[in-house]
């Protein structure tokens, strides 16, 4: 009997530590399983925020450009608006007056290089870095058929340099509807660059410049050193630069941009990575800011950099 209830007993307590050892399993699972769905609810929210960082960045360096650019508008309005440069354009074969405004071009150079003034049909009348009677008729941006400022971007052999030629009309004084000459000063494209820079600390961001083309417009965080950085060399087609300028021709007009969804989302960028981008217009120039995270580098992060800071607050 004494047997028996020894067995019994012996049985129960079999059955109370595999009770026990059960429970300890589950809570042990349920203890993985809850730091599994807290590490993913971690590495949800920050791709969210990436996500909105990412918007904002290329949102706050399409504004800056844009208003940077919009700025040399304002600025060739005012100089188109100039006596001296008005007489010099209405009357390019008075000596007098072609040296006023070659004085003037000479006074303002430091703040508005390379000004030029030329007749409605590009020869040049006075300028900082041209000669006066050089013909620039062959380009398309003197002919100023649509009568309003524009951006022009090319390269200055003598200067061994790229530049926008900000290029608007000059109009008569007398007729406010006849165009009697062009106006044009120059912006080194490094400026726009410049704008660019210090943007993104995170190494797996970048954030850059396109015009209408693809053609990238800023320094290249990752090719072309010692050769523009890929500045004009490189071409952008991927998916986000493409839904870009598309939305851009779609949504444009006369310098503003409609109301519309932003939208951060996956594709392949121009160095073959995965990532997520984000896109901002600059209606100034007809291009695009596109804000870039490699999604190598989000991963890393947000998975094996969590479980390493747990297991330091441990040690700690």
């Amino acid at each position: 009997m004494k047997k028996q209830r020894a067995g019994i007993s012996m049985k129960k307590s079999i059955l109370r530590s595999k009770k026990v050892l059960w429970v300890a399993v589950i809570s042990f699972l349920l203890i993985i399983g809850f730091i599994l769905l807290n590490l993913n609810y971690k590495g949800h929210l920050f791709v969210d925020a990436s996500k909105v960082s990412l918007q904002a960045l290329a949102d706050e360096k399409a504004s800056q450009v844009n208003t940077f650019l919009e700025s040399q508008k304002e600025k060739l309005e005012v100089l188109s608006n100039m006596n001296v440069f008005i007489e010099a354009a209405k009357y390019p074969n008075d000596s007098e007056k072609v040296k006023s405004a070659n004085e003037s071009i000479n006074e303002l150079k430091d703040i508005v290089p390379g000004i030029t003034i030329t007749t409605p049909e590009g020869i040049v009348i006075i300028a900082e870095n041209d000669f006066p009677g050089e013909d620039y008729s062959g380009q398309k941006y003197y002919s100023l058929k649509e009568k309003r400022i524009s951006f022009e971007r090319y390269y200055d052999p003598l200067r061994k340099g790229d530049y926008y030629a900000v290029v608007g009309p000059i109009y008569d004084n007398t007729n406010k509807n006849k165009i009697i000459g062009t106006i044009v000063f120059d912006i080194e494209l490094s400026e726009i660059s410049n704008i660019m820079k210090g943007t993104a600390e995170n190494v797996n961001s970048e954030v850059y410049l396109i015009e209408g083309s693809g053609l990238l417009l800023s320094d290249s965080k990752y090719i072309g050193r010692g050769n523009k950085n890929g500045v004009l060399i490189q071409d952008v087609h991927s998916d986000g630069a493409q839904v870009c300028l598309d939305d851009l021709k779609k949504y444009g007009g006369n310098g503003s941009i409609k109301s519309h969804e932003d939208d951060v989302f996956k594709y392949v960028n121009y160095m073959g990575n995965e990532v997520d981008g984000a896109h901002a217009y600059v209606p100034a120039i007809g291009g695009c800011v596109l804000a870039e995270e490699n999604l190598n580098g989000i991963s890393r992060y947000s998975m094996s950099g969590y479980i390493a800071n747990i297991f330091k607050k441990e040690v700690k």
